[in-house]
């Protein structure tokens, strides 16, 4: 079938449904299970309003989610795929995390909720009862890609592991995002976004010598791991294609944090070197990545060490006059710059004081090196470079009826563009689409569900 579909065979148009892709391009699933190629663009059918092209607009995505791994769905979604948060009756856990508007907690005003949320549609299952547990089972036989990241032993308990909804669905790409992978003396363990920096060796060579290991900000690790279970189903899609089969795709925070380590493995491979706290200093001790204070504020600079006898920084503070004894030749020696790397960085802060950000950057990019401020949210927001990229895009929040500025997506398709369609759904707002349009159930069964805590 993939070789006609590749020759050039003319296939029938598909009548979709709302939300569902016209396939114009690309494979989507046909008749009995096998795939199909179309070509031209591909669009996306919202209340009988043709949208622009999205990448992965053929794609149904079921999401079972906690704060680990809901970036999984948020990164398909904002590439057109028709992501669907299956919400606990009440709302998900996330929806309990803050900032609030307005300092205000509720499930529908969590700010980070709508963050990684949006462009999804919502519905609520009951997955302890077993009428739930059936209709997710029902949903997972229409899906191309299956995202769930709940503790060890939820899916299992309730029979919806990926061998037990494969039988209905063999083309089912099933992801799993965990602390420690499925598997291994760990594999039964809970854990976060803590325990992926913990156990992978980063977070011991994160902060300062005389401090405790550091927690980088934010939920890094859990985007680590979305972005290689991301890129890990979608290489099972597009496997699927040839095979017709789908397969289980396990990712472990600890291992996608393990692989950003950079050079601290290889360090200790071929040294034995334990890599320690390093003091805002490159994982070489040459003090060649630096952040330092300047006139009004911070500055970043990289290349900070001597290649073939010269060092650009060095020659920029020497025509500023204030180089001292860092022109001399025996700068030029690696150990001699560790030990006394102390001295170097005295005379480099004691310049770079001198400068303000704007002036630092701008000169600096002149010389072509790589060095720039360090700014705030609000700074960033108002950067040009962001602007000239329409990178901020402003997301309508009907239900306290403003608009707030949002991050958007960090790349650009030329004919396949993300796009910000709707802002994250408030709890089961798709609950009629997906029952009752999609999986044919009646209003009154509907209503019996929803009745009896089922959704």
């Amino acid at each position: 079938m993939l070789r006609e579909a590749l020759s050039g065979r003319r296939f029938p148009t598909i009548l979709c449904r709302r939300t569902e892709s016209v396939p114009q391009s690309g494979f989507a699933r046909w008749g009995g299970g096998g795939y199909v190629l179309f070509r031209g663009g591909r669009q996306m059918v919202e209340d009988g309003q043709v949208a622009p092209p999205s990448a992965l607009g053929h794609l149904r995505v079921l999401e079972i989610v906690n704060e680990v791994g809901e970036f999984c769905g948020k990164l398909m979604a904002d590439l057109g795929a028709d992501v669907v948060r299956v919400e606990p009756p009440g709302g998900a856990s996330t929806r309990q995390i803050g900032p609030f508007l307005g300092d205000d907690p509720g499930p529908e005003r969590s700010i980070h909720f709508w963050q990684y949320n949006a462009n999804k549609r919502s519905i609520t299952l009951n997955l302890d009862e077993t009428e739930g547990q059936a209709l997710l089972a029902r949903l997972a036989g229409r899906a191309d890609i299956l995202i769930e990241s709940m503790p060890p032993g939820y899916m299992d308990d309730r029979g919806l592991l990926y061998e037990q909804l494969r039988e209905s669905n063999p083309g089912l790409v099933y992801a799993s995002v965990s602390a420690f992978g499925r598997g291994g003396p760990r594999g039964n363990f809970k854990g976060g976004d803590l325990a992926g920096w913990a156990s992978s060796g980063y977070m011991y060579t994160t902060g300062w010598t005389w401090h405790r290991p550091t927690r980088p900000w934010g939920r890094q690790a859990s985007h680590a791991a979305s972005l290689y279970a991301v890129t890990a189903a979608l290489g099972a899609v597009f496997n699927r294609w040839s095979t017709g089969e789908g397969q289980h795709v396990d990712v472990s925070l600890q291992e996608a944090v393990a692989s950003t380590v950079e050079q601290d493995s290889p360090f200790y491979v071929g040294d034995n070197v334990i890599s320690g706290r390093r003091n805002n200093d490159h994982a070489n001790g040459l003090g060649s990545t630096k952040i330092l204070p300047c006139a009004d504020g911070w500055v970043h600079l990289n290349g900070l060490a001597w290649r073939n006898g010269r060092n650009r920084i060095v020659e920029w503070i020497a025509d500023d006059g204030m180089a001292e004894d860092l022109i001399d030749e025996k700068w030029h020696d690696d150990k001699y710059r560790r030990a006394n790397l102390d001295h170097l960085l005295d005379v480099v802060t004691a310049w770079t004081k001198t400068k303000t950000r704007a002036e630092f950057f701008h000169a600096g990019q002149e010389r072509g090196l790589e060095c720039g401020p360090i700014t705030n949210v609000a700074e960033a927001i108002d950067d040009p470079q962001l602007k000239h990229r329409e990178f901020w895009v402003d997301v309508e929040h009907p239900e306290v009826d403003r608009t707030f500025t949002y991050p958007g997506a960090p790349y650009m398709l030329s004919e396949t563009p993300w796009s910000m369609r709707h802002a994250a759904p408030s709890v089961g707002r798709d609950n009629a689409d997906v029952f009752t349009r999609e999986l044919g159930l009646s209003e009154d069964e509907l209503a019996r569900l929803r009745q009896r805590g089922i959704v």
